[in-house]
């Protein structure tokens, strides 16, 4: 009987460790965001988790690859678009608690590892011998809207038209750019400033009037109902430390 109280005992502590276990495991927000915010928000989660002790799981893709999968009921807390068209229509059509609300701004640049002046006259890329061109699907990538704004605003479209290679989304453009597979690409300053791909070729910031701003906005989700760690990120994403991580990393600011 004494041997049959001692593991009765001994259960009982291993039961009321386990539930001590949990309780010490931080929590979790699952973060939707588009793939120029990447880098970014590597290091903005990074800083949150280090303050509050709650993880961060995120998954990037385009915008509007993101929405569908909102729509059918994919278990994001938030969700962060570079277009403020996809959180409109969630939001419009109940699947979000809180209207968009912009962080902050994208900027598009030209990028190149090989051996092409695009430092010189944008107006003459024609004359280039460029023999391929990568930007991001327009139809789901912000991103890739504007590169295809501004190949029209510079009138070179035409002679671009036959070499546009397009990827799912902005941060595959660098696969075709660092592995030569494009001759240039338009993507995000975000992902040209990151440590992985810094030092790879070299770069031109496009002036802001050859497209329409890149403003991206973030939403709470349904699933997010009730969620008081999701909210904690949510208005976190707006604090002076955040926004700064925001500037370093490329973008412009709420205050810029």
């Amino acid at each position: 009987m004494f041997r049959a109280f001692t593991l009765l005992v001994l259960f009982s502590f291993f039961i009321s460790s386990c539930k001590t276990d949990r309780k010490k495991t931080p929590n979790t927000v699952t973060v939707a965001a588009a793939a120029n915010l990447r880098y970014a928000l590597d290091n903005i989660n990074k800083a949150f988790e280090k303050k509050t002790g709650i993880k961060i799981e995120m998954s990037t893709a385009s915008s509007g690859k993101l929405t569908a999968q909102i729509q059918n009921g994919a278990p994001y807390e938030l969700f962060l678009s570079a277009n403020k068209k996809y959180p409109d229509y969630l939001y419009e059509n109940g699947f979000a608690l809180t209207e968009p609300k912009r962080i902050c701004r994208g900027i598009l640049v030209l990028w190149t590892t090989k051996d092409i002046p695009i430092e010189q006259s944008l107006n003459n890329l024609c004359s280039l011998k460029i023999k391929s061109l990568a930007i991001a699907n327009p139809q789901n990538a912000p991103f890739g809207m504007a590169a295809l704004e501004t190949l029209k605003s510079l009138n070179v479209y035409k002679c671009f038209k036959s070499k546009i290679i397009y990827t799912e989304n902005v941060s595959q453009i660098s696969q075709y750019v660092v592995n030569q597979n494009a001759d240039i690409g338009f993507t995000s300053k975000s992902i040209v400033l990151s440590t992985q791909l810094k030092a790879k070729g070299k770069w031109i910031r496009l002036a802001d009037t050859l497209y329409k701003p890149i403003n991206e906005y973030v939403i709470l989700t349904k699933n997010a109902a009730n969620k008081k760690n999701a909210k904690s990120y949510y208005q976190f994403l707006f604090s002076e430390e955040a926004q700064k991580i925001f500037k370093e990393n490329g973008y412009e600011t709420l205050k810029d």
